[in-house]
């Protein structure tokens, strides 16, 4: 029973990438799935067949709704009987990154949103991309560093904070920090220029009295 369930939870450790990758599917990485028998070619690929745009508009609301990859693969081969038929899911070489990884760390350069947020023909391309270089065998890493070349460090939705990034990471909290701190004393200043002016220090008994005296003799001239 012991060696059963540390199997199984070997399993797990050792593809969590699949794991993700059927339970939160991308888009691209379903089509890529799904064999399209009018055009010889995955759907991914599918150009020439006018059901194309809406066998992908179906795709996205299920993975919207929530469907797992099996599940949204059959519901597509089912409604496009004949047309588009389900392939085994491709599994990824063990520690290697999935489509699903990368969607939500990558912007896309046109609505500045995540991949996974975004329906943009950039989106599309960028996922095209990250696919064919998970298939080329690249690391996480290595495919970031390939979309910051072409795109700039804006392309990930969080920049590496190292470097001359870590210092563009800061220094909006710096400016913010900094900011705070300048209205707080130029409050304080302001503060200080609103209290009343202290009391001037009262005569000295005998002092006052010859002022009385001066006085009264001036009254008395």
């Amino acid at each position: 029973m012991r060696v059963a369930v540390l199997a199984a939870i070997l399993a797990l450790v050792a593809v969590p990438g699949a794991v993700a990758s059927e339970e939160r599917p991308g888009s691209l990485e379903v089509q890529q799935e799904l064999y399209c028998t009018d055009c010889d070619t995955t759907l991914a690929d599918a150009s020439a067949v006018s059901y194309t745009p809406e066998a992908i508009s179906f795709i996205e609301d299920l993975i919207a709704a929530g469907d797992t990859k099996s599940e949204i693969k059959k519901k597509v081969a089912d409604r496009y009987l004949g047309h588009l038929i389900a392939m085994p899911s491709k599994t990824p070489p063990e520690g290697a990154p999935t489509l699903a990884d990368l969607e939500g760390e990558v912007m896309c350069p046109i609505c500045n949103t995540t991949l996974d947020q975004s329906s943009s023909a950039a989106a599309r391309q960028i996922e095209t991309f990250i696919s064919k270089r998970i298939q080329a065998g690249d690391s996480k890493d290595e495919i970031k560093d390939n979309l910051v070349a072409v795109y700039g460090p804006r392309i990930l939705a969080a920049p590496p904070k190292e470097g001359f990034d870590l210092l563009a990471w800061v220094l909006p909290f710096v400016g913010l920090v900094g900011g705070a701190l300048v209205l707080a004393a130029l409050a304080w200043r302001w503060s200080r220029g609103r209290e009343p002016p202290a009391a001037e220090p009262a005569l000295s008994p005998a002092l006052e009295r010859r002022v009385d005296e001066e006085l009264a003799r001036f009254d008395e001239g």
